[in-house]
């Protein structure tokens, strides 16, 4: 997607694929895994920054790249964000951001207590590896969430106040390091049916 914005930019796009033939096609100049630092530190000495289009590439690939002196845009301390929803949900309410109630539960007694107060409805996400639905529940018995808790193995599940909403807003901020940023359209998702399916709707 940001192969023609980059043009008419003048800006040139080098893409490590994890596969060949990939949706990145027109851009890939290399293939290999992302999760290999050695892999991704040979593709990032012919560009001059290194970023990324999901969440699940590791700490550890960026710790390296960094480490290298390479830049990454934006840095890994960014990116653990969007990997870790509990890690979100605290920063978020660091900064006094508005969002739905939500805890960290660890057993079916806490996730309990947080339905009993919370009209006995509620979202409950795996903390990781959740996408388009993925990892994400509406549960009225902590009961629904008994196969999680075994595969978490204590650590704990995010567990949210349903909200209802009608729309999903998403908007792009394009930002030279601390000098400047360049705030995109905010654009609306409009797959309602989808949506409403993943949330119980």
């Amino acid at each position: 997607m940001m192969i023609p914005a980059a043009l008419r930019l003048g800006v040139g796009i080098r893409v490590l694929a994890e596969t060949e033939g990939s949706s990145a096609a027109l851009a890939t100049t290399a293939v290999g895994d992302y999760r290999d630092a050695a892999t991704v530190l040979a593709f990032a000495r012919d560009v001059d920054v290194v970023t990324f289009d999901h969440e699940h590439v590791p700490q550890s690939v960026l710790a390296a790249l960094v480490a290298a002196g390479v830049a990454v845009r934006p840095g890994p301390h960014a990116l653990r964000y969007a990997q870790d929803k509990l890690e979100m949900r605290a920063r978020l309410a660091e900064l006094g951001a508005p969002q739905p109630d939500w805890a960290a539960v660890a057993t079916p007694d806490e996730l309990g207590a947080f339905l009993s107060a919370h009209g006995g409805v509620a979202v409950v996400k795996t903390p990781r590896g959740g996408y388009d639905g993925k990892g994400v529940r509406v549960v009225r018995d902590a009961a629904e969430a008994a196969d999680w808790f075994e595969a978490a193995a204590g650590a704990p599940l995010l567990a949210e106040e349903r909200v209802g909403f009608v729309r999903e807003l998403a908007q792009q901020v394009a930002r030279l390091d601390q000098v400047c940023a360049h705030p995109g359209a905010v654009a609306a998702d409009r797959q309602r049916r989808r949506l409403g399916e993943q949330l119980g709707r």
